[in-house]
């Protein structure tokens, strides 16, 4: 049976004052698959060794179990980890590397050599146990590396990126095995990843990390459709979000629209629930989101209630054999996710909604439109940057032909939209609401 793991206020600091994870609040229960996801120095994998023991924590504390284990050696936290480089005794065999923890415990020689088999037979390599490491391929080290550790039957699970060195197509068929291996033990399971498709496909839940500091923790359905900032968004689907600088005008004779710069669209009036938050924030510089289902092609194609009109100029065209995606500038300006912010407060709670920051937004944007009588006119698009930003990216049929220059009619579904305010925090009403998308 898996633990319950509990991070409170944790961080770590290597010599010199190098922050590497600042003070990160996360509850992993028991038997839970949770993927802690983000790019290439964020600090996952450091709290990941802090989980194992690997790492000392700095400050805040690890329980497990509701057990204080900060001070434990690893080998009293019950866990296994699995490292990206499989790290095999090359002079032992396969058989050998996986019953490795239980013959340094002198369990009996037999039930050793039992618990060996099955755990090599559920990975399909029983037949490779007198090999050794250097007779083996890349995904048969990697499985002896994942029968060595669930043959000791922990509680724990810590995988750090355990399939990244491997091909894309060894990568899927060993995902379904690392999965199939948690659900099966009933043990907790951390897994590091910075790809992700591989979280998505795997977790239960996904923690978002970035520059040490946590930003979401949700299901993956929720990461997607919800996502607390614009660093999230930018993170999670494929192809990533279009993100544009937008303004929300509300004359007082006219329907609401936001504006993409060059192009507008106009809300459907009344206003959802959804869209009335934005009131608040009229005349504000804005980020947009638009992901590529939110946006289609409207080639002899009529809108539906909540679709408007905008019209894209083709900048690129790629082709993905089952589709083809449509890169498209609409005349505004392309965004970038703004830089993190790192203030010396504990992280998020596992929610991972936007709300203190939100309401935060709401309150100024109201202090600023009560001596506000009209809304800004429309900032027109500036010729010098105009060819070369406001990209968004449309799914067309893969035996669609369009060429680069050609202006296409196009339809967005206003309900898609994602809107951040200039720090890219998720401008929303609710965050225990869910938009009809």
């Amino acid at each position: 049976m898996g633990s319950t793991i509990t991070l409170t206020d944790v961080a770590k600091t290597y010599p010199g004052g190098q922050p590497a994870v600042r003070r990160l609040s996360l509850t992993v229960t028991a038997g839970e698959f949770l993927v802690l996801l983000g790019p290439s120095g964020c600090g996952k994998s450091t709290l990941l060794r802090m989980i194992a023991g690997l790492e000392t924590i700095t400050e805040g504390e690890l329980r497990l179990d509701g057990t204080r284990a900060n001070d434990l050696d690893p080998s009293e936290r019950d866990t296994a980890m699995i490292f990206q480089n499989f790290a095999l005794y090359p002079n032992m065999t396969a058989a050998e590397n996986i019953g490795f923890p239980l013959a340094v415990h002198h369990q009996d020689p037999a039930e050793v050599e039992r618990r060996v088999e099955t755990a090599a037979n559920s990975l399909g390599i029983g037949h490779l146990l007198e090999r050794r490491p250097d007779q083996l391929s890349g995904g048969e080290r990697q499985r002896v590396a994942m029968g060595r550790a669930t043959v000791r039957q922990p509680s724990v699970f810590l995988l750090d990126e355990p399939l990244s060195s491997l091909d894309a197509r060894l990568r899927a068929r060993l995902r379904l095995e690392i999965l199939s291996s948690a659900h099966k033990s009933g043990a907790t399971t951390i897994y590091v990843t910075h790809d992700q498709a591989e979280a998505m496909a795997l977790g239960d839940r996904i923690a978002v990390m970035r520059d040490g500091v946590l930003q979401q923790v949700d299901t993956p359905r929720g990461l997607y459709a919800l996502p607390a900032n614009a660093f999230v968004a930018s993170f999670i689907g494929t192809p990533r979000i279009s993100l544009i600088h937008g303004t929300v005008y509300a004359p007082i004779d006219g329907a609401m629209a936001v504006s993409l710069g060059a192009q507008q669209l106009p809300l459907p009036m009344p206003l959802s629930r959804d869209h009335q938050i934005l009131r608040v924030v009229q005349g504000n510089p804005l980020l947009i989101g638009l992901r590529p289902e939110a946006v289609r092609i409207a080639e002899r194609a009529r809108a539906t209630e909540f679709e408007r009109p905008l019209t894209g100029m083709v900048v690129h065209v790629e082709f993905q054999g089952h589709e083809t995606l449509v890169h498209l500038s609409v005349g505004g300006q392309r965004a970038d996710v703004p830089p993190q912010a790192l203030p010396d407060l504990p992280a998020r709670p596992d929610h991972g909604k936007a709300v203190g920051l939100t309401r935060q937004l709401i309150s100024r944007a109201r202090t600023a439109a009560r001596g506000r009588s009209a809304p800004s006119p429309v900032v027109p698009p500036n010729p010098a940057i105009e060819a070369n930003s406001g990209e968004l990216v449309v799914r067309a049929n893969s035996g669609t032909h369009h060429r680069r220059g050609q202006h296409l009619p196009l339809l967005v579904d206003v309900r898609g939209l994602l809107v951040f305010d200039e720090r890219g925090e998720r401008v929303s009403p609710d965050p225990t609401h869910t938009p009809d998308l």
